[in-house]
C-alpha cells in the first residue's frame, strides 16, 4: 500500500510540475484565446536597430492598407513576416516605427502583455491604435529585454500608481501624450470580419499595431 500512494504522489507531482512549466509558472492565462503569431511580434528582424524608427503620424498610422492577400489567421505568416508591399507610408511589417498619441487604457492580458490603447486626442477613446509590451520573459532578444522592462515600468511609475494593470483594463485617469516606438506588426485575427465594437463599444482603427512595443516618452507637443 506504501508503494502505491508513493507511485500516487509521484505522479500527481510531476503533473503538477509539469503543469506549472506549460503555464510560465502561473504567470500566463490563456483563457481559451489561442495566440498566434508569437516568434513575430515578440522580436524584431535580424540586423534591426530598435532605435532607428520611422515616424508616422496618428493618421498616417491608421491609414497604413491591408496587406494584400493575407487571410484570417493566415499560416503562412504564424512565424514569418509578411512580404514587404507597395503603400503611401513606404513601410512593411517589421520595421521600427513611432507614433503619438493619448494612452486612454491599459489592460494586463492572459500571455502576460501590456495591451495599450492609443487614440488621437485625450476625450475620446474610440478608433484606437492597439501596442503590446510583452513580459521580458517572452522575449529572446536579450538585447531587447532591457527595453520592454523599461516601457511597462515607464506606465506603472507615471501612470497606474506603480501598480500592473488590471485584466479588466485600467483607465488612464489623465490620459498622457506620449511618443510610442517598436515594430509594425499587423494583426490578423480579425481579416474579412465586419467592423464591430468591442465590450467597451469602441473601434480599433486599424489591425496593424506596434508590438513589441519598445519605448514610451512624454511628448510636450500639443499639436500633431
Amino acid at each position: 500500500m506504501k508503494k502505491v500512494r508513493a507511485q500516487i504522489y509521484f505522479a500527481f507531482s510531476l503533473a503538477l510540475v509539469l503543469g506549472i512549466i506549460s503555464n510560465g509558472c502561473g504567470k500566463k492565462e490563456s483563457g481559451g484565446f489561442k495566440e498566434t503569431r508569437v516568434a513575430v511580434k515578440t522580436g524584431l528582424p535580424s540586423g534591426t536597430d530598435p532605435n532607428n524608427a520611422k515616424l508616422l503620424t496618428f493618421a498616417d498610422f491608421i491609414s497604413i492598407p491591408e496587406p494584400p492577400g493575407v487571410t484570417k489567421n493566415d499560416p503562412r505568416y504564424d512565424k514569418q513576416r509578411i512580404p514587404a508591399f507597395s503603400n503611401p507610408q513606404g513601410v512593411k511589417e517589421g520595421d521600427v516605427v513611432s507614433v503619438k498619441g493619448y494612452i486612454r487604457v491599459v489592460t494586463l492580458m492572459g500571455d502576460g502583455d501590456y495591451n495599450i490603447r492609443l487614440t488621437a486626442t485625450p476625450d475620446s477613446s474610440d478608433n484606437y491604435i492597439v501596442s503590446e509590451i510583452p513580459d521580458d520573459d517572452d522575449v529572446a532578444d536579450k538585447t531587447l529585454r532591457p527595453k520592454v522592462i523599461a516601457a511597462r515600468e515607464f506606465i506603472k511609475a507615471h501612470m497606474l500608481q506603480g501598480q500592473d494593470p488590471s485584466r479588466q483594463g485600467t483607465n488612464v485617469s489623465a490620459p498622457a501624450y506620449i511618443e510610442l516606438t517598436g515594430q509594425l506588426y499587423f494583426s490578423d485575427n480579425h481579416v474579412g470580419d465586419a467592423p464591430a465594437p468591442d465590450k467597451q463599444g469602441t473601434h480599433r482603427a486599424t489591425s496593424w499595431q506596434i508590438h513589441p512595443g519598445l519605448s514610451i516618452a512624454f511628448n510636450p507637443e500639443t499639436t500633431h
